[in-house]
C-alpha cells in the first residue's frame, strides 16, 4: 500500500504522482472535490465515470488506453462513489478485480471512496486489494468541529471582514455539511463585499438555518424563469411575518432584483463589445466560479426590452409600497 495522506495536506502543495492508481476515501465530500480541482489544474482536465455505472470490463479500457489527444501522455480518469462498483462485485469478479490491478496502469486512475472504510473492509477484498496497489492513499475523512471552525474564520478573514464567534457558532449548528455550509458562505461573502463586519442578526436574515430559503434562492428561482418555485420561495419568506416585516423584505428583493437587472444590462452592453464575462465578472461582485456560471445561464435568457421593462415595474412598486407603508 502507498503512503496514506490526508486530502487537506496534499491540498497545500503539489501532488506528486504518476502513472497508476490513486486512491480517496472518506466521507467528506468536498475535500474529494476539492481534490479533483486540484488534479484538474495540475493535469490539465480528466474524465469522469460514475461507480454504480461502471463494470468491470471498463476498468481494462482505463487501466490501459491513452487518449488520441494526450501526446502520449497518461490519461487521468476518476471513479466517483466508486464503492458503489465495487460492493457489487461477486466472489468471482473479485478474484478477477485483483489480477486486473496487479496489472501494468498506463494511465492514473483515481479510486473515489466517498465513505469512511472500517477495519474490517481494510482487511479484506475488495478494498484490501486496491489500497495495495495504490501508489498514494488519500483520506477525506470529516473534519472535527474546531477545523470547521478555522475555515469559517479563515473565509472571513480573506475577505477583510470581521465575524463574531456567536455568528461561527451559528453557522456550525446550522450546516452540519460541509458543502452545503460552503455554498453558504459564499452567498453571506458575496451579500458582505464592501463590509467590515457582519453581524449575526444579518447571517440569520440571509440564511435562516438548514432547509429554508434564502433571499438568493428567490434571485435564482426568478431570473432562470422558474415562476412556480419563485411563489413558492416567496409564500416560504413571507410565511408568519408581520405586516412590517413583510414590508421591508418585499424591499429587500426589490433592490435585490433591481441590482441584479442593472448588473445584467451593464453585461449586455460589454458582452455587446466584445468583452467576456469573465473578464469583468469581479467588476460585478461575481467573485466565485458558480456565480459566474449562474449568471451565464441569466445573461442568455434576459432580453435587454424585457430587462427594461422590470425596471419600469419595479419602480412602480417601490412607489406603490412606500406610499402604503407611509399611510
Amino acid at each position: 500500500m502507498g503512503k496514506e495522506v490526508s486530502v487537506t495536506k496534499a491540498l497545500k502543495g503539489k501532488i506528486q504522482i504518476k502513472k497508476g492508481i490513486i486512491t480517496v476515501y472518506g466521507s467528506e465530500e468536498l475535500l474529494h472535490k476539492n481534490l479533483f480541482k486540484k488534479l484538474k489544474e495540475q493535469f490539465g482536465g480528466y474524465q469522469l465515470y460514475y461507480g454504480e455505472e461502471i463494470e468491470l470490463e471498463d476498468l481494462i479500457k482505463l487501466f490501459g488506453e491513452r487518449s488520441l489527444f494526450s501526446g502520449g501522455k497518461s490519461s487521468l480518469y476518476i471513479i466517483w462513489q466508486a464503492e458503489k462498483f465495487l460492493n457489487k462485485l461477486r466472489k468471482k469478479q473479485k478474484e478477477k478485480l485483483k489480477k486486473l490491478l496487479s496489472n501494468k496502469v498506463t494511465n492514473i486512475v483515481v479510486f473515489s471512496i466517498t465513505k469512511d472504510l472500517k477495519e474490517a473492509e481494510l482487511r479484506s477484498d475488495p478494498y484490501k486489494s486496491l489500497l495495495e496497489v495504490s501508489q498514494i492513499v488519500f483520506t477525506a475523512k470529516s473534519l472535527n468541529r474546531a477545523q470547521i471552525s478555522s475555515i469559517i474564520r479563515k473565509k472571513f478573514a480573506s475577505a477583510g471582514i470581521k465575524i463574531s464567534e456567536e455568528a461561527v457558532n451559528y453557522l456550525l449548528e446550522s450546516f452540519p455539511d460541509l458543502v452545503q455550509l460552503k455554498n453558504e458562505l459564499e452567498k453571506i461573502l458575496t451579500y458582505a463585499v464592501g463590509k467590515r463586519e457582519i453581524t449575526l442578526e444579518e447571517i440569520k436574515e440571509l440564511s435562516e438555518g438548514s432547509g429554508k430559503y434564502t433571499v438568493f434562492d428567490f434571485q435564482n428561482a426568478f431570473f432562470s424563469g422558474d415562476l412556480s418555485q419563485s411563489l413558492k420561495i416567496l409564500s416560504s419568506l413571507m410565511e408568519g411575518l408581520t405586516s412590517y416585516e413583510r414590508t421591508l423584505t418585499a424591499l429587500k428583493l426589490e433592490g435585490l432584483i433591481l441590482s441584479t437587472v442593472n448588473k445584467l444590462l451593464i453585461a449586455k452592453e460589454r458582452v455587446k463589445k466584445g468583452e467576456s464575462l469573465k473578464s469583468f465578472s469581479k467588476e460585478l461582485g461575481l467573485y466565485y466560479p458558480f456565480q459566474v456560471v449562474q449568471f451565464e445561464g441569466w445573461l442568455s435568457r434576459w432580453e435587454i426590452q424585457k430587462l427594461l421593462k422590470i425596471i419600469k415595474l419595479l419602480y412602480r412598486f417601490d412607489a406603490n409600497v412606500k406610499l402604503k407603508f407611509l399611510l
